[in-house]
C-alpha cells in the first residue's frame, strides 16, 4: 500500500469534521498533502515500479474509498493504465470527472453522499457502469465505519463486496 501522505495522516482526532477548527483541518489536507490532482500523478509512476517486481500483471484494476474514489475518477481518464474501476463512499464525486472516464466503471455510495452529484455522474459516463446508492448505509460503510455486529450493515456490507467481485469478474 503505497503512503501517499509521506507520513503524515490526516489525524483521526479530526473525523467527523464536526467543528469549524476540524473543517479546516481537513480542508487543509485535501488542498496540501493529499491533493488529489497531485496523488492522482503519482499513479502512473508506482504502477510501474509494480510491474518491475511483479510478472504477469496483464490487467489492471483500481478500488477507491472516500478519498481514494476521487483518486479513482482521476486516474481512468484517457491513458489510463486501469482496465476498470470502482469508487466505494466515494467523496468528492464531481460529474465532470466523468466525462473523461475511459474504462468500465462501478460506484457504490452510501446515503451521506450528494445524491445528485452521485446520480449525474452516473447519466454522464459513457462506459460501462453500475451506480448503486446505499441509502440506508453511511460513509464508510465497506471500511473501517462499518458496525459489522449490525446484522444489517454486515447485509449490505457483503452484498457491496459481492458486487465488487462480480463486476471486476466481468471486466478484468
Amino acid at each position: 500500500m503505497p503512503d501517499f501522505f509521506l507520513g503524515e495522516p490526516l489525524p483521526h482526532s479530526d473525523f467527523p469534521p464536526d467543528t469549524d477548527e476540524k473543517k479546516k483541518k481537513v480542508g487543509d489536507f485535501f488542498a496540501g498533502p493529499a491533493s488529489p490532482p497531485d496523488t492522482a500523478k503519482k499513479v502512473p509512476g508506482l504502477l510501474r515500479e509494480i510491474e518491475k517486481q511483479a510478472t504477469g500483471i496483464k490487467k489492471w484494476g483500481s478500488l477507491g474509498m472516500c478519498w481514494g474514489g476521487k483518486i479513482v475518477s482521476l486516474t481512468a481518464q484517457p491513458g489510463t493504465s486501469f482496465s476498470a474501476v470502482a469508487e466505494v463512499h466515494p467523496a468528492m464525486v464531481d460529474p465532470a470527472d466523468a466525462k473523461g472516464i475511459k474504462v468500465p466503471l462501478c460506484m457504490l455510495a452510501s446515503g451521506d453522499e450528494d445524491a445528485n452529484a452521485v446520480k449525474e455522474f452516473g447519466k454522464t459516463l459513457s462506459v460501462e457502469n453500475h451506480i448503486e446508492t446505499f441509502s440506508d448505509q453511511i460513509h464508510g460503510w465497506m471500511a473501517a465505519r462499518g458496525d459489522l455486529e449490525d446484522e444489517k450493515v454486515k447485509k449490505e456490507y457483503e452484498r457491496g463486496y459481492q458486487v465488487l467481485l462480480d463486476f471486476y469478474h466481468q471486466h478484468l
